[in-house]
């Protein structure tokens, strides 16, 4: 019989400590509510999860989690805003030859550069998201050769940008049409004013100016059927007060003839731009265009 107990003695003190491991377990899991406990060993073996991206503050979207700094979108501290009037040959530099603008287009599709409406734009600024390498091409006067020369050359390279219109010219020679004007807004151009009359504002009184200002804008409204946020200074003069007065009117920005990119840091009512020349090479105007 002791020969037996012998042997018998260990596996009751297995089972005894089998029973106690079992019974703690069952103990620690209703205390926890049944989740699952994971040690400090195997927590540092985890692979840590990726944070979720805050919203882009123009689109108000969240951007999907990324693992790899190479996802990440390089972005500009400013937007270079090109400034034309007429295409083709001319007396003056405000004729770019149509073979030198279809050249300038080229060189920034070609280079990865996007556009924007200046209306776009100035979402970007105001939050300081600008993404690289995008620029927005303006036109001033509203000129019959940016529908017959411009534009088909733009739409080549899926472009868009916008063009400032004097609400009174539409129908005279060499100015765009009201049916021409909204065929191009239609495709994806931002229609601009440039005033009634295209007044010299620094010269003007506040009331002339408001109906320059305000006045251009209800008719652009009237006849495109959407709100009309951008405004062109006409030959880019403005009083003291006239800033104001666009700002009133209801326009979100007003472009000048000062040289430079925008930055977050402009007056939005006092933007400059960058005129291009019909003298330009293409290095002039590749040496102009910020580079990322």
């Amino acid at each position: 019989m002791k020969k037996y107990l012998v042997y018998l003695f260990p596996i009751l003190i297995i089972g005894v400590v089998i029973g106690l491991n079992f019974g703690m377990g069952i103990y620690l899991d209703s205390k926890s509510g049944g989740d699952v406990q994971i040690s400090s060993t195997d927590t540092q073996n985890q692979t840590p999860l990726p944070e979720l991206a805050p919203p882009d503050p123009i689109t108000g979207q969240a951007e999907k989690p990324s693992t790899s700094p190479l996802n990440h979108k390089p972005m500009a501290v400013s937007v270079p805003i090109l400034m034309y009037h007429e295409i083709g040959n001319g007396p003056n530099s405000l004729y770019v030859p149509t073979e030198k603008f279809r050249d300038q287009m080229n060189y920034l599709s070609q280079n990865g550069y996007h556009t924007v409406t200046m209306t776009e734009s100035l979402g970007m600024l105001v939050s300081g998201q600008i993404p690289a390498k995008t620029i927005v091409i303006t036109f001033d006067d509203g000129y019959e050769s940016f529908y017959t020369k411009a534009w088909p050359i733009m739409k080549e390279h899926g472009f868009t940008g916008t063009i400032y219109v004097i609400t009174s010219f539409p129908g005279l020679y060499n100015y765009l049409t009201w049916e021409e004007i909204r065929t191009i807004q239609a495709e994806g151009m931002e229609i601009g004013s440039h005033s009634q009359n295209h007044k010299d504002l620094k010269k003007t009184s506040a009331s002339v100016q408001s109906d320059e200002i305000i006045g251009s804008k209800k008719i652009l409204e009237n006849k495109l059927g959407v709100t009309v946020k951008s405004f062109c200074y006409p030959s880019g003069a403005y009083g003291e007060d006239t800033p104001q007065i666009v700002r009133d009117a209801g326009y979100t920005s007003a472009v000048t003839v000062v040289y430079g990119n925008a930055t977050p840091k402009n007056n939005f009512y006092l933007i400059p731009r960058v005129r291009v020349p019909g003298w330009f090479t293409l290095d002039n105007f590749a040496k102009y265009i910020p580079k990322s």
